[in-house]
């Protein structure tokens, strides 16, 4: 029996299309298209850039209201868990501000201290030093069962992060 080439090939990329090309028109209209949908109706929020993976959606976006932020960021939560069959919703947070995420990073210790020592009454205490000091015109958190929302503002531009209450444990062994 004589094994033909063409045809063995021709069905293994055929296969290979139709498989491939369903998953990413799956993954485009089906998983893509109804978060960025959920979200472009919301005024304060701006989707940047949307990544699927495996296991989770990853979202760059742009915040500009501070009141809502942090109950915006948990509905974006919900929205990809809900849209993505139970993914995890990765949120990156775009703030293009410089001058703002290095005020952050040399003062971001003291917050991680206060949570550290679930000492969160410290938190606003901690910010309105950071507001003094850089002469912030605004520096503002809020707090639920899971994270601590911090805003940073110079007048001009903003700076928005999300800290998790409570941190991953790994064990070695």
């Amino acid at each position: 029996m004589k094994v033909r080439v063409l045809p063995i090939f021709l069905s293994i990329l055929f296969s290979s299309l139709l498989l491939f090309g369903g998953w990413y028109v799956f993954q485009n209209q089906f998983v893509k298209k109804p978060i960025a949908n959920e979200i472009a109706v919301m005024k304060d929020v701006k989707l940047n850039h949307i990544n699927v993976k495996r296991d989770s959606v990853v979202l760059n976006l742009t915040f500009n209201n501070s009141e809502k932020f942090a109950e915006e960021y948990k509905q974006i939560q919900k929205i990809v868990a809900d849209k993505s069959n139970g993914k995890n919703a990765v949120i990156e947070l775009d703030s293009p501000n410089k001058q703002l995420k290095k005020v952050w990073d040399d003062n971001a210790f003291a917050i991680a201290e206060a949570m550290d020592l679930h000492t969160y009454s410290r938190i606003p205490g901690v910010l309105n030093d950071i507001k003094k000091k850089h002469q912030l015109a605004s520096a503002l958190s809020h707090m639920d069962e899971e994270n601590i929302y911090i805003y940073l503002n110079d007048g001009k531009s903003s700076y928005y992060t999300v800290l998790p209450r409570q941190k991953e444990v790994s064990r070695n062994g």
